[in-house]
């Protein structure tokens, strides 16, 4: 009896719209397909899949969070502990003492030094393991915030933000001096900080953590103690303040983050004792622009905790992914808002002595798979 023939071998094009389905918050699942054979190792090792496989998923996958934590013994101390949400992906260095996260975008972090020595502010990429020092510019005041974001923004190039991590940069910095605010903007293509592009006499507002929000062409920071928010346009450089949702009165246990929207408009996540309204800002009848509420979720029936063991002082926002962040005494847990799944992400508790913010970290992760060896 004749031997059967060989099974044909599929189609270059084929094996690549399969590999091109992978998940892409599992890295290791692409190097598991590189080991096949080396044809597969060449096709995924090549520039032009990588570049494919970005714009087949679009949007980039949350990798992990960089939570903020407080030493439980001496509260002055920080630490920038990278929390993996993947199974296979984890930066070399996991833990950075004595930074704390204040921002992350188009794949990368913006740190800054809490000790006398280090004061300053740090860009990290940890897929690359870029560590860049930006040079001394403005004063850490106490009130102030930052962001890092692709440098398309301030130019007004087209950019899609799915593979620009290694390109150029703006990191935006906000502070409070007196009764003036001044704005600045640090350009990785001048290497240097330009002069305040912005100076504001508001009456003293206070500049909050939580981290800012891009919405179109427009930065957005939470201040003035989560009652107003700051609009600055990237591209035309004017800033303005926008009223916040109105809060309850009988509420004293309050906390505000600002989102981004199914349909990429501004909205706003506040906690109020164990009630979380989610605000969006759409136009109104006469044209005008003002809060909508879209919904309301009880947090205690949602995690299945007592109302004591919520924090109220902290929530964070996964931007683009659609994730609300709260912390309990039991972990900080995830909320998909368009799943409605919940997850224990982080056993930590959330508060004095636990962590005290989450920046989440959202990139693509196509590793270089030249250095894999393969058997025909």
């Amino acid at each position: 009896m004749a031997a059967a023939a060989p099974a044909p071998a599929l189609m270059e094009e084929i094996i690549e719209e399969i590999l091109l389905r992978l998940p892409p918050a599992e890295p290791a699942s692409l190097v598991r397909a590189a080991l096949v054979c080396k044809p597969w190792c060449r096709l995924i090792a090549g520039r032009g899949f990588r570049r494919r496989f970005r714009e087949f998923h679009r949007a980039p996958p949350m990798l992990g969070l960089i939570c903020n934590r407080v030493d439980e013994n001496f509260y002055s101390i920080y630490l920038a502990r990278f929390v993996p949400t993947t199974c296979s992906f984890r930066p070399r260095r996991v833990n950075r003492r004595d930074w704390r996260a204040l921002d992350a975008r188009h794949g990368r972090v913006l740190l800054r030094g809490m000790t006398l020595a280090h004061r300053h502010l740090i860009v990290w990429d940890p897929v690359t393991k870029e560590w860049i020092q930006l040079p001394n510019g403005p004063e850490l005041v106490y009130y102030w915030n930052a962001a890092v974001l692709c440098a398309a923004y301030r130019s007004g190039a087209t950019c899609d933000h799915l593979d620009c991590h290694r390109g150029p940069f703006v990191v935006v910095f906000l502070g409070t001096s007196g009764e003036h605010m001044t704005l600045w903007v640090y350009s990785s293509e001048a290497g240097a900080w330009k002069k305040p592009t912005s100076i504001v006499q508001f009456p003293k507002y206070y500049i909050d953590e939580p981290p800012s929000a891009i919405v179109g062409n427009a930065l957005y920071f939470v201040i003035d103690n989560s009652r107003k928010i700051l609009k600055y346009d990237l591209v035309t450089r004017e800033i303005s303040v926008i009223l916040q949702p109105p809060a309850s009165y009988r509420s004293h246990r309050c906390c505000t983050t600002i989102m981004t929207m199914e349909d990429c408009g501004l909205g706003v996540a506040r906690m109020e004792e164990s009630r979380l309204s989610l605000w969006s800002m759409e136009a109104n009848l006469d044209g005008g622009m003002g809060w909508t509420l879209v919904r309301v979720i009880d947090v205690q029936k949602l995690l299945s905790v007592t109302a004591d063991s919520i924090c109220y002082d902290f929530l964070g926002f996964a931007h683009g992914a659609g994730v609300l962040f709260v912390g309990t005494c039991d972990g900080l847990f995830s909320f998909d808002l368009k799943t409605g799944q919940v997850r224990k992400v982080c056993e930590d508790q959330c508060h004095f002595n636990g962590i005290r913010g989450v920046v989440p970290f959202m990139s693509f992760h196509t590793p270089a798979l030249g250095d894999v060896s393969t058997d025909d």
